[in-house]
């Protein structure tokens, strides 16, 4: 809730940082006066949410929601059958790692890891 966000970074007494937990409130949270995010799809693609964290936090928005835009499709995708299997397809699609978990965690499906695989592989814009 962005809302709630903005309230907590108006409240928060001098020398308290407010960083967001959740990759697609990232940005607002950074637009708005928070200092950066504990990423999870930044673990898998840490240069550019890196990037856009940057440019948002030097107020170049453009380009920072450009790049918030190109990455929100894998913010939702790396979720959509549960953390950590997203993450892991991710991995494996870049091939840093296998995408297996120990029980009673399980893989993405065979259809989730192809939609990853996609995002990684059109992942490829001029920012």
């Amino acid at each position: 809730d962005i809302e709630q966000i903005k309230e907590l970074i108006r409240e928060v007494p001098d020398g308290f940082y407010v960083i967001s937990g959740d990759d697609i409130t990232a940005l607002p949270t950074v637009i708005e006066g928070g200092i950066g995010v504990i990423s999870v799809l930044g673990q898998g693609m840490p240069s550019e949410m890196s990037k856009m964290i940057r440019y948002g936090l030097n107020g170049e928005y453009d380009k920072a929601y450009q790049l918030h835009n190109a990455l929100s499709p894998g913010m939702g995708l790396i979720f959509e059958e549960g953390n950590p299997a997203g993450i892991k397809a991710i991995f494996e699609s870049l091939g840093i790692s296998t995408a297996s978990v120990r029980l009673p965690l399980v893989e993405a499906s065979p259809e989730l890891k192809s939609k990853i695989a996609a995002f990684v592989q059109s992942f490829a814009i001029p920012i």
